[in-house]
């Protein structure tokens, strides 16, 4: 247990933000349901925590602070913009509320909606690609990897093109917001990009109400069923929300995952010799650096993880990135094989709450990653990339490389 405790709080530590793995590994062995020097508890086991993905028993904490749940975060102004919109994103919606949201997000976020978008990815990673194959360099996160994600959500939702850059920076701001190790000056900072976010996107539901188009906002404001319609306090709160989740998950996942095959040669030479395995690496990549570490749930009642008593309202942590890498659910967990038989991550969660961008995401690093495999000879890391401060998040900050075609 000691042990556990003590790598528990190496995670904060640079050895730990650069590579939690080991970590994880130690607290995995030691304590795989932990109670931390924090207050809440972590689940580092796969079976654990893929039946708490899937488990009645266990809720969503709310994003934001009311008086009668101690498991919300208490920094958040409960009468700010940035936790009216939380109250209302699919990811801390409860009960009826998520049921609702969801099946009236997901009709318009439909796998069909995704498969329309295939022809403008592709050309959108050619155009971000170009410039580099030309001059044999690039720097990943900012030439690729955010600006696919980011460009795609903003078409998709139907912001124009010179009004996308300021969704971006407003973007960029509150997603710092997501991580359990935000500052307050971050949160502060949220506070007064969410309120010039808000009127942005209230004063773009009127005009679309007036002169409607064929964008996912379009179907937002019109979207019923049984009688039910979205709230313009729903439907900005979830442009907000899926213009974050559109974008975080694919930047990471781009990132993440060609930072790994650069780290294992071997394996990026396989892909240039069978690109055709690409999708199925994907998966791979998703399994061995996840672009989200963390997946916190709250018990409803008095329940049990693994043995241990999990007492109501205290938030529980599931660590997706510790169930990747179990060893008692893969063969060589720590090694990257793109030929991996069975991966099936648990990093876009589980259940009701299962991301309801992981298509759009999958599709969108596929592309990129075909295209870099297949126009490209080799791919060469310059220096060593930086991992963003952050738990739940974990992305690169740049990733700088050379090309050879």
């Amino acid at each position: 247990m000691a042990d556990a405790l003590a790598a528990v709080m190496m995670l904060f530590s640079p050895q730990g933000q650069a590579d939690p793995y080991p970590i994880y590994a130690t607290i995995r062995e030691t304590a795989p349901v932990l109670k931390t020097p924090f207050g809440l508890w972590m689940v580092t086991r796969h079976d654990l925590i893929d039946h708490a993905l899937r488990s009645p028993a266990f809720r969503t904490p709310r994003g934001y602070k009311d008086a009668d749940d101690p498991s919300g975060p208490p920094r958040f102004d409960p009468a700010g913009l940035l936790t009216v919109h939380r109250r209302n994103w699919l990811l801390f919606a409860q009960g009826d509320q998520h049921t609702r949201l969801r099946k009236l997000i997901m009709k318009v976020f439909t796998p069909r909606a995704v498969r329309a978008l295939a022809p403008r990815i592709e050309a959108l990673v050619a155009e971000l690609l170009a410039p580099a194959l030309e001059r044999g360099s690039m720097e990943v996160i900012g030439e690729l990897a955010y600006p696919l994600p980011a460009t795609v959500i903003c078409e998709l939702i139907g912001i124009p093109p010179d009004e996308r850059e300021r969704n971006r920076t407003w973007g960029e701001v509150v997603a710092t917001t997501v991580d359990p190790l935000c500052t307050n000056a971050q949160i502060a900072e949220a506070e007064v990009a969410m309120r010039e976010w808000d009127a942005y996107l209230r004063a773009f539901m009127v005009e679309r109400r007036r002169t409607p188009g064929d964008a996912l906002i379009d179907a937002l404001l019109a979207v019923e069923e049984d009688g039910s319609r979205l709230t313009d306090d729903e439907i900005a709160a979830n442009m907000t929300f899926l213009f974050l989740a559109g974008h975080a998950t694919t930047t990471g996942l781009i990132g993440n995952g060609l930072y790994a095959l650069l780290r294992h040669p071997a394996q990026l030479a396989k892909l240039h010799a069978e690109p055709a395995l690409v999708e199925h690496a994907i998966e791979e990549l998703l399994r061995f650096d996840s672009p989200v570490q963390f997946a916190p749930r709250v018990a409803i009642a008095q329940t049990e993880i693994g043995g241990i008593t999990i007492e109501p309202e205290i938030p529980v942590n599931l660590v997706l990135g510790a169930a990747n890498r179990d060893p008692a659910r893969y063969d060589r967990p720590d090694e990257l094989d793109v030929m991996r038989p069975d991966p099936k991550p648990l990093s876009f969660g589980g259940g009701p709450h299962f991301c309801v961008g992981a298509a759009l995401a999958r599709f969108e690093a596929k592309a990129a990653f075909e295209h870099l495999i297949t126009r490209t000879r080799s791919i060469e890391l310059v220096t060593q990339p930086q991992f963003r401060p952050g738990l739940a998040l974990r992305s690169l900050t740049k990733l700088a490389i050379t090309i050879q075609r």
